[in-house]
């Protein structure tokens, strides 16, 4: 079982959050690599100590998530999502690849943004066996395997247009330069009308408010591990001015730029 190498990106506080909790990624065996992009475990002991709230500004994928409170399959967050742990517990959760549960859902999936399903109506797993053999597996393989067996009647061939979606959204991930949805249009020669349609089928979001949020996640970086005042960060994100840069904070974070680096300055004291 290979550990996952993928970059973690967009989490509030990275460097303060980790001496939390501790996570393990791993990749699924390649029957499964078309359906799950990676399987995440975390735990915490936080006896004695104050509950620790878990920020996050996530992808766009969906979720299946396994707690004590059940397993529910999450859909596309589309702000920050937080989670308070204390005590002590672990989850176990399959990060989907994006779009592929797009058509398992009881409902077209951007009315599924920012709402959560019983894992067993998606799916159909046995709950208790579920949750026996993963949160009581004696080791992350144990957990992994049963997952990766029960996931195994899910893989289908995955429609172009998925496909597509997925590619496309990688790249405005991962190219900086891609701020408007007409660039992203005329380097992937779809029109503009074409990727909203795509994004909205199988995405939830649409291709704009994946733009905004991933340049949060460069913008949350530059202030974890650099100085940068605020004028630097918006022009080192290309926004027009840092009034849409504040504007984006707030609707996504809840935060503005300041408060959020203020609160980094004290963590890191």
């Amino acid at each position: 079982m290979k550990r996952s190498n993928k970059k973690v990106s967009g989490v509030l506080h990275p460097n303060d959050s980790a001496q939390h909790f501790q996570l393990r990624r791993y990749q699924p065996d390649s029957a499964l690599a078309s359906l799950v992009e990676q399987f995440w475990l975390v735990d915490w002991d936080l006896f004695g100590q104050q509950p620790h709230n878990q920020q996050n500004l996530p992808d766009p994928n969906m979720h299946l998530v396994i707690s004590q409170q059940g397993a529910k399959v999450m859909g596309p967050v589309s702000k920050k999502y937080r989670y308070t742990m204390q005590g002590q517990g672990k989850i176990i959760g399959v990060k989907f690849n994006l779009g592929v549960l797009a058509k398992r859902l009881p409902c077209p999936i951007d009315k599924a943004v920012d709402t959560e399903f019983e894992a067993t109506d998606i799916f159909g797993f046995d709950q208790q066996k579920l949750l026996e053999n993963t949160l009581g597996a004696k080791s992350d393989t144990a957990a992994v395997a049963y997952l990766s067996h029960e996931l195994q009647s899910d893989v289908h061939v995955i429609p172009p247009a998925t496909l597509t979606v997925q590619t496309l959204a990688e790249q405005i991930k991962n190219n900086s330069e891609i701020n408007r949805v007409e660039l992203l249009a005329e380097l992937s020669q779809h029109s503009v009308r074409n990727l909203q349609r795509m994004f909205k089928t199988y995405v939830g979001l649409s291709p704009k408010w994946l733009i905004r949020k991933y340049r949060l996640h460069q913008a949350l970086e530059m202030l974890e591990n650099q100085q940068v005042s605020i004028a630097e960060l918006a022009a080192n994100l290309d926004y027009a001015d840092q009034s849409h840069l504040i504007r984006d904070f707030n609707t996504f974070i809840n935060f503005t730029p300041k408060q959020y680096a203020s609160a980094q300055e004290k963590l890191t004291k």
